[in-house]
């Protein structure tokens, strides 16, 4: 099979037809051997039941129950693991990706990528409440895994298959799997795409959401934090020590000076060992990382 097109879903009810619509019209242009693997990411509407309705009309679509809401993430995880495309698609349900935009993927990625993304042009998203973070969490993730990635929320990319699974495989539970595109040290590129705005439904993204995301980045990705707190903490007790001995050679030594020094002195061991201790929990924390990610309901085939 040439092609897997991966979409998670949450309660996008009214906008499923339409998206069929689009991605079949893209799809058949592209290839006959495709398959579109929608994951009912646990909605409370009627989203399942128009899944089995469109199945009936499309032998090309495989519907991935989950048992609950899981995430996005982890939705698109199941997604990646059932796929048996060698080129594996990703796209939001919501509209906001065009469907027309995956040639210039398929196009990209055949030159040698591993990974294709989409670069949102003339976003139609709020700029405090979308835009601000989204630079955040990509200086964030560039920095961090050394790959610069000019917008890590952008829904719509192309992988190979062994990229998604090895990407699906790779990414903690809570973790940011943009992340592991750098960290795995796949091959990646961008192509400018259009963004929509969302004509229906409601964005589930919101301040605490995008929150979580980033103290998953933030604590999944990084042991800096504890690092730094490591050196400020030897930093303090040294130069407690220094100024104890200065206080000393220059016979200037008195209770005052000795009780800052004495204060800076346990300061500075009690921010090490603070460091130490997180580093350790940090861990104790990845190693007992093997809960599952989602569990599956059910598959439904065509």
């Amino acid at each position: 099979m040439e092609l897997s097109v991966v979409v998670p879903i949450l309660n996008e009810q009214e906008n499923l037809l339409e998206l069929h619509k689009r991605l079949s019209k893209t799809l058949n242009t592209l290839t006959k051997t495709y398959e579109i693997i929608a994951i009912d990411d646990g909605s409370t509407d009627n989203s399942f039941s128009i899944l089995k309705e469109i199945q009936q009309k499309d032998p090309h679509l495989r519907i991935i129950k989950l048992r609950r809401n899981f995430g996005q993430h982890p939705a698109t995880f199941a997604g990646f693991e059932n796929s048996k495309g060698e080129i594996v698609i990703s796209i939001d349900a919501d509209l906001q990706n065009d469907p027309s935009d995956i040639p210039k993927l398929l196009k990209k990625i055949r030159e040698g990528f591993d990974v294709v993304s989409g670069k949102r042009l003339d976003r139609t998203d709020s700029f405090f409440r979308r835009k601000i973070p989204s630079m955040l969490i990509n200086r964030f993730v560039s920095v961090r895994t050394g790959l610069v990635q000019t917008d890590t929320g952008c829904f719509l990319k192309a992988y190979t298959n062994k990229a998604a699974k090895e990407i699906a495989e790779y990414t903690e539970p809570g973790g940011f799997f943009t992340a592991s595109i750098g960290l795995l040290g796949l091959k990646y590129a961008e192509v400018e795409v259009f963004h929509g705005s969302r004509q229906s439904g409601k964005s589930r993204y919101d301040f605490f959401v995008q929150l979580n995301q980033f103290m998953s980045l933030f604590t999944g990705y990084a042991r800096r934090p504890f690092q730094v707190i490591e050196v400020i903490g030897v930093l303090t007790a040294l130069l407690s020590i220094v100024t104890l001995g200065g206080s000393l050679v220059l016979n200037k030594l008195t209770i005052t000076s000795l009780l800052l020094t004495l204060i800076m002195g346990i300061a500075g061991l009690i921010l090490g060992c603070l460091g130490i201790i997180g580093e350790y929990i940090i861990r104790i924390y990845h190693s007992n990382m093997d809960k599952p990610r989602y569990l599956i309901e059910n598959i439904y085939e065509p």
